[in-house]
């Protein structure tokens, strides 16, 4: 099968200029649409880099990457390189992978990256997980929210069959998750994947969950990757370990965009918080409720009708 893109009949752009705000639609079939969100992300920040704050250089990158994936190491935590979206330009994440890839891995180590390219380049696997697109288009083809996790994952064991099976768990909140993410389905799933919300509240929440349904924790893995640094990530390890869990962590823009500014190097840059999510599917709208408000995406009046489905888990 064969792809390329066709912005011009499929992506719509406008930029307000009295706020800045830029906006995009994507619109099409799935199957084709999907497609667009890491390279458009990736295209946006590297251009607001390049034209708009540009108040910094590669000075001390290599150092600084190298410094962080040996105290990951170091700390025995496993790792993938998720950066590719928010990254401050290409050099950057191909600076991050050279380095991060020289480090002798230990009990810890890099496990690969979301960069099927740079994958390819540096000998490491090509890595990622479900998003939450999948389960968004999910609940609006399926109109549900209260089954959606449910009626998502399974679906996505009929297509892979057992691999890829990291199962996410914030798409409508981790309360709304746990409740339909039953025994048979966590013995399919592998891991959980945590993106929203206190990290070491999920941790106990998930290892109370496995112990609850008679499995042994020991057997699963966490995935992190919410807004990760390596001192953070070693943290969760050090819950996740008293748990006797296992955990690896995603990280992303703390790789590819942790700049000082150029003319204050006491000063750190600020990197962009961008997303792209799924608005409607099949006629119907799309939202996003993680257990972090400030990440809730999608029409206000379908948010709110959401929540109105889910009350039991939702003070509205």
């Amino acid at each position: 099968m064969s792809f390329k893109y066709n912005p011009s009949a499929e992506v719509t752009c406008s930029l307000d200029e009295s706020s800045g705000i830029l906006s995009l639609r994507v619109c099409g079939n799935w199957t084709r649409i999907i497609l667009y969100e890491v390279p458009l992300l990736a295209m946006i920040a590297e251009s607001h880099y390049r034209f708009v704050d540009t108040d910094w250089n590669y000075a001390g990158q290599r150092e600084k990457i190298a410094a962080k994936g040996q105290q990951l190491v170091d700390a025995g935590c496993r790792f993938a390189e998720f950066g590719t979206r928010r990254r401050r330009s290409f050099m950057t994440q191909d600076i991050v992978m050279s380095e991060l890839s020289r480090i002798k891995p230990g009990s810890g180590g890099l496990s690969g990256t979301s960069n099927v390219y740079l994958a390819r380049k540096y000998g490491v696997r090509p890595v990622g997980t479900i998003g939450h697109e999948w389960i968004m288009g999910i609940a609006a083809l399926e109109n549900t929210y209260r089954e959606a996790d449910r009626l998502a994952l399974l679906k996505w064991q009929q297509t892979y069959r057992g691999q890829l099976a990291v199962a996410l768990t914030d798409t409508f909140g981790t309360r709304v998750f746990f409740a339909t993410f039953g025994r048979d389905l966590a013995d399919i799933y592998d891991s959980v994947r945590h993106d929203s919300g206190d990290p070491l509240a999920f941790a106990q929440a998930v290892y109370e969950h496995y112990k609850g349904l008679g499995i042994d924790p020991s057997t699963k893995t966490i995935i992190f990757s919410d807004s990760l640094t390596p001192e953070i990530a070693i943290g969760i390890k050090n819950r996740c370990d008293s748990y006797g869990i296992g955990c690896s962590f995603g990280i992303g823009t703390n790789f590819t965009n942790d700049f000082s500014l150029a003319s204050n190097l006491a000063r750190g840059g600020t990197a962009l918080n961008i997303v792209i999510k799924l608005f409607e599917c099949g006629g119907r709208p799309c939202v996003k409720l993680s257990d972090d408000r400030t990440k809730y995406t999608g029409n206000i009046g379908e948010v709110k009708r959401a929540q109105s489905e889910l009350a039991e888990f939702y003070s509205i």
